[in-house]
């Protein structure tokens, strides 16, 4: 079927809805995270519990909302957009539950907003640019719930819930008045080859979550340098995608990383430090893309197996205090090794 410029902007509107949304997501979570819940003698446990369910669950639900997708047509719009309703639903729940809650929450939004991203993006031939529209303000999100801890609840609660179910019904509208969409096949792909793609986009995302969790800034002390930093890592992730669909993966995958490669060497100084973190950040839509092609049909695998390795990122660095030397230097170039042989240009 042609794709008409209603049926494009259908999808960019439906992708502004769920990044937008995205945003608040990750707000609340962190909002109670760094605020309501950061207390008491078990903050470690309720971190790590949170974080695996909020990451870790998000690969099983992935493989279950893709069998379930391929059931019938009706459900390739209808599955994704539940799992959007159910995550608003118990993350807003979870604000004023427990962790677990408020975990399975942001994990049942994130594999629904994250699929729809992928569907929208391969139906109006974005190239991955929706990607990272979506992946990006989730970091700006975090960001600020973390700065606003000592707010009331039941304000700071009741007024995301208000413009979640405003982005919801947009959401809405476009499924019940598009109900059906087009049928996917899910298979597993059968060459070997899928499968290292799929190892090395994997083992890139391990490391780039370790790096972003771990490496410090000298500079970044303060509320407008802390969100220079935030800024400039989700800048460079929308940017990724943009670039990636104009000028081609493997050429975006080079320049940002080799960039990235030699303004870690001078992070401290700050300029270089947030153009690290901008180039650094710009394959992130680039591993996502590349897997959504090559897992064709299976969106909430690629994005569910993506975020499961951002856990992964997350337990090394939590089992590993130390700073490493030159981590953010060597590890954009191990990234650019890996993935030169497996990222290419789709059409």
């Amino acid at each position: 079927m042609p794709v008409t410029s209603e049926s494009m902007t259908t999808s960019r509107r439906r992708i502004a809805s769920v990044s937008c949304m995205h945003a608040l997501i990750d707000f609340l979570c962190a909002f109670s995270m760094f605020g309501i819940f950061h207390q008491g003698n078990n903050l470690f446990v309720s971190f790590w519990t949170y974080n695996f369910c909020a990451f870790a669950l998000q690969l099983p639900i992935g493989i279950l909302a893709d069998h379930f997708v391929a059931e019938s047509t009706q459900a390739r719009q209808k599955i994704p957009f539940l799992l959007v309703s159910a995550g608003i639903l118990l993350t807003v729940a979870g604000c004023f539950t427990n962790p677990v809650i408020l975990g399975l929450g942001n994990a049942l939004f994130h594999t629904g907003g994250g699929i729809v991203s992928i569907q929208e993006d391969d139906h109006a031939g974005m190239k991955g640019a929706g990607l990272g529209v979506f992946v990006a303000p989730g970091a700006v999100g975090l960001f600020l719930g973390g700065v606003i801890t000592d707010a009331s609840r039941a304000v700071v609660a009741g007024g995301a819930f208000l413009i979640l179910a405003a982005l919801w019904f947009v959401l809405w509208n476009e499924v019940r008045n598009d109900p059906a969409g087009s049928q996917q096949e899910v298979r597993l792909p059968s060459d070997k080859y899928a499968w290292i793609v799929f190892a090395g986009c994997f083992a890139v995302v391990v490391l780039r979550s370790a790096i972003g969790l771990s490496v410090p800034f000298a500079w970044k002390t303060g509320f407008w340098p802390s969100f220079a930093a935030v800024a400039a890592l989700a800048l460079g992730k929308t940017a990724g995608g943009f670039l990636s669909a104009r000028y081609g993966a493997r050429k975006t995958m080079i320049v940002s990383l080799l960039t990235a490669a030699v303004c870690y060497g001078f992070k401290d100084i700050p300029l270089f430090g947030i153009l690290a973190l901008f180039t650094f950040n710009m394959t992130m839509p680039v591993t996502l893309y590349t897997l959504a092609k090559r897992f064709g049909g299976m969106p909430g695998f690629a994005f569910g197996a993506l975020t499961f390795a951002l856990f992964l990122g997350y337990a090394f660095v939590t089992g590993h205090r130390n700073p490493v030397p030159l981590f953010g230097t060597v590890g954009s170039i191990v990234s650019l090794l890996v993935l030169w042989p497996l990222v290419k240009d789709y059409e």
